[in-house]
């Protein structure tokens, strides 16, 4: 087949009829032999451009005879497309193919006219998202400026004047299969990709965007030690996964907002800004705000990936499914937590390695409705075995009067006080004004010790310290490789907490979106970290539950391979050792400093 092409340089407006002023034609038989006798120009042109050609052909195989678009050339040249069929007198099939080129229409952008090409296709905004890796709410406001360019009030009255005019992108963002089964699609589904290029799926940009991983972080104050322990622990797994060639061979970066997690308004902002920021997913630790974060990213629809530990959050999750499908929490529920310290002291008991001066306790813990250690069980278990409960609940969560409380406890005369309190700094205050004034008392608390700052400040002053995680790293070789990589590349050794945790959940994220072939893609990317079972250096993670939250051994799952253990930790010789449960305990217990000192002295 022979191809003419005539090039004139005048360029005019979008075109219409017959009119060729201005035109780039070529005549194609149907072999796709090109004649372009007339314009050595027209040579040239033809021949730096064969994606022309190659339309042309998919025409022939379509089953259609006509089909207009828009193509836009390396040069970021925009052009309207025409291809006819016709039938020679003698019955040879060719294409007529005229190329104008033109101005954007209607004022549209690149990537407007990409959107606008999925509406015609009949792509919902979040599909139209996936597709351009960006995020629903980006696909929002180019729908709303489109309508606005085009003078329609409706998506399909802008896809239809998109079809008639010939406004449909080619090739398609996507792929053909996003237009089919219109013209424009099967064109372009027909058309052979060159062998050594990849056609890319972002029409704005041939570099494609690192995935984003967003993090409200609180630098000074409550859990500014904790905050910074998950950033160095993600920041690792991030450095690792890029030296592996990232995701799907795209970088994945981490993108911090700072805030104060005791102020419910600036953590909101904080997240705010992360969804502006159009982050793939988010990942946090706790704070006062949990609940309207979780509205939040709701809307947004990115994974939700936090640790806030609270029985209440993952009721939330159960109770509204649908709307909080996105909402993950990484680490077994505080309800856990009381049930299980009570189990631990009637173990020491029956051991007879510690043996309690009395047959009270005393469970100590901030006013904050939202908090749930399972105070009711923890104290039907206490019945049980012999114990009375004392609840100290009316503390704040800044400037404790400590020396009120030491009334209070030695009033009370317990054999062992429950340090129900998160943030570490109120557990270091904690301890050195209970050393002061030493009771005859265990002392249990959670995970604020697994922090390096808690042995830090205390020095000594920690030895014999009993504390819990529902997520703690093991002391398995996973666990120590980590730990050696973390300190090789901080300076210092992780945690025995968040570190850990934060370093998983990039893993968990990084699958889901291997597996999902595409970040943006939220609704596919939820079910993958929903269904996969990831085994981290702090056990094993598995979201498949109506609350979408790990699972805890032995409290609630008797399958350690699908569940983290419940570790108690105790700080023995400047050392953090596991106590329980089996198989991952390391140590006996030992009795505490001031305990042994008081024996002695009796």
């Amino acid at each position: 087949m022979s191809v003419r092409l005539v090039v004139q340089n005048r360029e005019t407006s979008w075109f219409s009829g017959s009119d060729s002023a201005g035109y780039f034609r070529a005549l194609i038989n149907g072999e796709g032999l090109i004649d372009a006798t007339e314009s050595e120009s027209a040579n040239r042109f033809f021949a730096a451009r064969p994606e022309l050609k190659n339309f042309a052909k998919g025409l022939a195989g379509s089953g259609r005879d006509l089909v207009r678009f828009v193509w836009i050339d390396s040069d970021k040249r925009w052009f309207a497309v025409r291809i006819e069929l016709d039938v020679t007198a003698s019955g040879e099939q060719r294409s007529n193919l005229i190329a104008k080129p033109i101005e954007p229409p209607f004022g549209l952008t690149l990537r407007e006219l990409d959107v606008l090409t999925l509406i015609a296709g009949g792509l919902s905004n979040q599909d139209i998202a996936a597709c351009l890796e960006t995020s629903q709410r980006t696909v929002t406001t180019h729908n709303e400026r489109i309508l606005v360019k085009l003078g329609q009030v409706s998506r399909t009255g802008a896809a239809t004047l998109a079809t008639d005019l010939g406004l449909l992108r080619l090739p398609t963002p996507g792929g053909g299969r996003n237009l089919m089964p219109l013209t424009a699609g099967l064109v372009d589904s027909r058309v052979p990709l060159p062998h050594d290029t990849v056609r890319s799926f972002v029409s704005s940009s041939l570099d494609r965007r690192p995935i984003l991983i967003g993090t409200p972080l609180s630098t000074q104050g409550l859990a500014s030690a904790d905050a910074y322990e998950m950033l160095n622990g993600a920041r690792l797994a991030v450095d690792e996964i890029n030296r592996r060639g990232g995701v799907s061979g795209r970088r994945i970066e981490l993108k911090i907002a700072e805030c104060d997690v005791g102020d419910e308004a600036d953590v909101v902002r904080a997240v705010k800004s992360l969804v502006d920021a159009e982050v793939d997913a988010i990942t946090s630790g706790y704070s006062c705000a949990e609940e309207s974060v979780q509205d939040v990213l709701a809307e947004y629809g990115a994974p939700y990936l936090h640790c806030a530990t609270m029985e209440a959050m993952v009721d939330r999750v159960r109770q509204d499914r649908h709307r909080l499908r996105n909402v993950f929490q990484l680490c077994p529920s505080d309800i856990n937590y009381g049930p299980r310290f009570i189990q631990f002291l009637s173990e020491l008991e029956k051991s007879r390695k510690w043996i309690p001066q009395s047959r009270r306790v005393v469970v100590i813990q901030p006013r904050w409705s939202r908090m749930d250690i399972g105070f009711m069980t923890l104290e039907r278990m206490a019945r049980k075995a012999g114990f009375k409960v004392d609840l100290l609940e009316d503390l704040p969560f800044r400037n404790i009067d400590w020396n009120g409380v030491m009334d209070k406890l030695h009033r009370s005369d317990p054999a062992a006080i429950f340090l129900a309190y998160y943030f570490p700094e109120e557990s270091i205050s904690f301890l050195q004004h209970f050393l002061s004034r030493p009771a005859n008392a265990l002392v249990y608390t959670l995970y604020g010790p697994s922090i390096p700052a808690y042995r830090q400040q205390l020095g000594h002053s920690a030895e014999g310290v009993i504390w819990a995680t529902t997520t703690g790293l093991y002391s398995d070789q996973l666990a120590i490789g980590f730990a050696e990589r973390y300190e090789r590349m901080h300076g210092q050794k992780p945690g025995h907490s968040h570190a850990g945790l934060a370093y998983d959940r990039v893993n968990i994220l990084a699958t889901a979106w291997t597996r999902a072939n595409n970040p943006r893609a939220f609704d596919k990317v939820i079910p993958e970290i929903r269904s996969v079972i990831h085994r981290g250096v702090n056990g094993a993670y598995f979201f498949d539950n109506v609350g979408q939250c790990a699972q805890s051994y032995p409290d609630t799952s008797v399958d350690p391979s699908i569940s983290q253990a419940h570790l108690i930790y105790q700080i023995q010789h400047g050392e953090q050792r596991i106590l329980s449960p089996a198989p991952y305990g390391q140590s006996a217990f030992m009795l505490p400093p001031w305990l042994r000192r008081k024996k002695l002295g009796a």
